[in-house]
């Protein structure tokens, strides 16, 4: 992929988004071309709209996509050339519209090729992988940042770590964000980044070059898996839980994807017959699943309200597993 813009400022921004991934070398077969100014309705053709999502209007007339952003935005796909074409005059808008196209052109990439996503916190401790599934609002980022501080430990991805047809679990680290106004202490400003969002409001993104000696970059096996419930008191605890009830979270968190960034504009583009074809990457979501899963040891992690209890609890379930190996 290339990717090029006139301003630096979006530029950098994306950079720091997938810093991870960038690299100089190899040959680009998808083209990005991002402007800081706003579309030209008046050159488009006229076009009644094929379906809508809460973030924009989406067109199609034969291989070209137009995906308006309600007027302040616009996005224009060429599926034979592979061409995306980016105009917005506001800088965050600007921003938000490139990284969620690009990852979900990436994440249709992965599906295509039997990786795919789970919704939650991934890990690397001992050489194996600890995943965690959390429901939203279950503090996965409190909880990273707290075992980044442990020896030891490296990151998988915050969101969205992958699982492969061998029952593996590959790193997929994107920038972390924090919840406004709950801004991070201790990262230095030039990682540290506050953004607007379309929905849910303005965050705090951190990113991946401040952790870049933390970050995994290995094939790891399924140590365990942990899926999070919360808890209204302080209590926090895991505990062991079924395979069964963890094939349940698995099915939610990366089968069906809920919480992950699909792109429904993309997944919609093909129309009816489209979404048909998608049964086929389902099932290779629902077989890495099980896969995953028989290979690990399966647990309930309660989730009380004390973020820094949680953490701890978290921390000596790791730790003893180190203790043992």
């Amino acid at each position: 992929m290339e990717i090029k813009c006139g301003d630096t400022g979006t530029l950098q921004a994306i950079k720091n988004d997938f810093s991870f991934f960038t690299t100089s070398e190899g040959n680009p077969e998808v083209f990005f071309e991002i402007f800081a100014q706003s579309p030209d309705y008046k050159e488009l053709p006229s076009l009644k709209a094929s379906f809508y999502t809460p973030r924009n209007i989406c067109y199609k007339l034969r291989h070209l996509s137009f995906i308006d952003y309600f007027g302040n935005g616009l996005t224009i796909i060429d599926y034979k050339k592979n061409t995306y074409k980016i105009y917005c005059l506001q800088p965050h808008l600007r921003h938000e519209i490139a990284f969620l196209t690009i990852l979900a052109l990436a994440a249709e990439r992965l599906d295509s090729r039997g990786m795919h996503r789970v919704h939650g916190l991934g890990i690397e401790a001992n050489g194996k992988a600890v995943l965690i599934l959390l429901p939203s609002g279950g503090g996965k980022t409190t909880l990273l940042l707290e075992l980044l501080k442990k020896e030891g430990i490296k990151l998988v991805s915050e969101d969205s770590p992958l699982i492969n047809s061998s029952g593996k679990i590959l790193p997929f680290p994107l920038r972390i964000g924090v919840s406004y106004p709950d801004k991070p202490q201790g990262i230095p400003e030039s990682h540290l980044h506050l953004i607007e969002r379309m929905e849910f409001g303005p965050k705090y993104v951190i990113d991946m070059d401040y952790f870049k000696d933390r970050i995994s970059k290995n094939s790891l096996e399924a140590q365990s898996i942990l899926c999070g419930i919360r808890c209204l008191g302080a209590e926090s605890r895991i505990i062991p839980l079924a395979k069964y009830r963890t094939l349940g979270e698995f099915i939610k968190n990366s089968v069906i994807g809920v919480g992950l960034y699909q792109g429904l504009e993309f997944l919609l583009q093909g129309g009816l017959s489209g979404i048909f074809k998608k049964s086929g990457v389902i099932l290779s979501r629902f077989k890495n699943s099980c896969k995953v899963i028989s290979g690990a040891k399966t647990y309930l992690f309660v989730i009380g309200s004390d973020r820094r209890r949680n953490a701890e609890t978290l921390w000596g379930f790791v730790a003893a597993y180190k203790d043992k190996s």
